[in-house]
């Protein structure tokens, strides 16, 4: 009996080290905890992997990176496959700034603020991120901030849901993106609908200008530059 609790009391770290084992043979570097990344960046390396974005023209750009998780993904993969790349990476570090509220009344701040759990929200990236060489910080507004690459040939944005800030973002991201190149856009079709009406908006400003658009969940929303 007491050997079989023990057994069952350490199922969850045998099971962490089964993906974190699995997650390396797949991609060949070590993940990031599993809490730090809430989207599943996975999705995205495969379909970066899929079109070979390592070969195109630019830097890897991602507005909004909370905890780290994602931003440490990005970086193993372009550190591994396109080292001469930069994953620069654009974020207020501040929880309290996005108050905009899911369809059941759920303000984003909150759900920042209850998984930091009062800890500093630059302090958990920096901790996460530390082994990342090939990653340039920039700390403030993603719609006024200096954005270090002309070109970039991978774009991920989940930064503030304003509308206002959504649609900013997109252009900032539009017009540094090369030929053939792929932005992706969190939140889309989900339960914050201003972002998938303001996403729609976008795409109808540039129709001429994409090659194709395509979603993969967790509400991930694809679009790829005509080349």
């Amino acid at each position: 009996m007491a050997t079989a609790l023990r057994t069952q009391s350490n199922f969850p770290r045998m099971r962490a080290r089964a993906d974190a084992a699995r997650f390396r043979r797949r991609w060949g570097f070590a993940p990031p905890p599993p809490w730090s990344d809430w989207v599943g960046y996975e999705v995205l390396l495969e379909e970066i992997e899929c079109h070979g974005v390592d070969r195109l023209e630019g830097d890897v750009l991602e507005i909004g990176a909370f905890l780290g998780g994602g931003t440490s993904k990005l970086c193993g993969w372009f550190g591994l496959r396109a080292p001469s790349k930069r994953v620069v990476v654009v974020d207020v570090f501040d929880p309290d700034f996005d108050a905009t509220r899911t369809v059941e009344g759920w303000a984003m701040h909150d759900l920042y603020g209850a998984a930091l759990k009062g800890r500093n929200q630059r302090e958990v990236f920096d901790d996460v991120t530390r082994r990342c060489t090939n990653l340039t910080v920039v700390q403030g507004d993603s719609t006024s901030v200096e954005i270090p690459s002309e070109r970039l040939a991978f774009a991920f944005v989940d930064g503030s849901h304003v509308p206002g800030d959504v649609r900013s973002d997109f252009e900032r991201v539009w017009e540094r993106l090369s030929p053939r190149g792929i932005a992706a856009f969190h939140d889309y079709g989900a339960d914050l609908p201003g972002v998938t009406h303001t996403l729609h908006a976008c795409i109808g400003d540039h129709a001429d200008e994409i090659e194709r658009i395509w979603t993969k969940a967790p509400r991930v929303l694809f679009v790829q530059r005509a080349g």
